[in-house]
């Protein structure tokens, strides 16, 4: 099997401080990889900015929408990392521009600047009959195929992992519940913790069967480290999925489990639900978007494991993913 310490040259990672492109950096720059983390121009992020340079990385700024300054960005990169996308629109950064447009325009300056490889990351679900946020993500790997450069493409399931994610926001509806919504609109943690702890109900659309399989971080790294270095898995998109297939419900109880917390579940009749995220569009930080609802109530399972098969994988079971997301010392892990 093919690790991380074989891969050769320069790797670019587009998205290197959001919550996935921090572990990949971290991992490859222990694995003494070098890295060339591309930033968007404006970032505000100092803190992650001066963690990237901590850790040895080059840092180039460039917006997936500049082709002229990723071509500056991956000159002399040997592989590129695509992590950069959008999964709520906002002004001058929509669907289309972001993760369509800009998996283009990464693939076409990977191309120019003599990139090798080009590893994306998509989602499970793209597809061009799916939900507008996965139909987006499928447009963004038709560029990547269309782009010249070979590649591989990875459709993870939610993703697990400390630092963020969906564990994170799932572990602040439970423990929040109905006071969630609060949260979001700047309130102060604390108090809603309490009232939480009073009211100890979580909010469930429908019926709370809707499945998903979150895969650990860990294992997504994984794949990451060989998608970087093997040439037989190049021009192919991969699936993966957690062991587990959980319906939402389910998936909550096992958060609420790892918290050490007991919650009830509060279903909210269907027709009752899409009003209510209608009405959210009109928030400046909604709980849920229309595209984020329709994506939720669409089952996010993986069909086989052809996957674990081609990656060798040991996958992680949810109740450790779970455990590892919320620790407090797998902050670095």
């Amino acid at each position: 099997m093919a690790t991380v310490a074989s891969v050769q040259g320069l790797v670019a990672v587009t998205g290197p401080t959001g919550f996935i492109g921090s572990h990949v950096v971290k991992t490859l720059r222990r694995a003494g990889i070098a890295v060339r983390a591309v930033v968007h121009p404006q970032s505000k992020k100092t803190d992650h900015l001066a963690e990237l340079r901590a850790l040895g990385c080059e840092v180039a700024s460039a917006d997936v929408g500049d082709v002229g300054a990723l071509e500056r960005a991956f000159t002399g990169c040997a592989s590129v990392v695509h992590l950069v996308a959008v999964i709520r629109e906002r002004l001058g950064a929509t669907f289309d521009l972001i993760n369509r447009r800009g998996a283009a325009e990464v693939a076409a300056a990977a191309r120019t600047a003599g990139v090798s490889r080009l590893v994306h990351l998509s989602a499970l679900g793209a597809g061009p009959q799916a939900p507008r946020y996965l139909r987006s993500k499928w447009a963004g790997e038709e560029a990547i195929r269309r782009g010249g450069v070979p590649y591989v493409i990875l459709r993870p399931s939610f993703v697990f992992g400390p630092g963020g994610g969906a564990a994170k926001q799932l572990a602040d509806v439970v423990r929040l519940g109905p006071w969630y919504l609060f949260h979001l609109l700047g309130a102060p943690r604390g108090p809603l913790v309490a009232l939480g702890a009073v009211m100890p109900v979580v909010p469930v659309f429908g019926s709370g069967q809707y499945r998903s399989m979150p895969v650990d971080v860990r294992d997504l790294l994984e794949v990451v480290r060989q998608a970087l270095t093997r040439h037989d898995i190049l021009g192919e998109a991969y699936d993966l999925c957690g062991p587990d297939a959980l319906a939402y419900e389910a998936l909550l109880d096992e958060i609420a489990r790892a918290l050490g917390v007991r919650r009830w579940k509060a279903h909210i009749p269907m027709r009752l639900a899409r009003a209510l995220v209608r009405e959210f569009r009109y928030l400046p930080n909604p709980p849920i978007t229309q595209d984020e609802f329709e994506a939720l109530l669409v089952d996010n399972v993986c069909q086989g494991n052809r996957t674990v098969q081609v990656f060798g994988l040991r996958l992680t079971p949810v109740r450790e993913a779970i455990r590892y997301a919320l620790s407090e010392g797998a902050r670095d892990g």
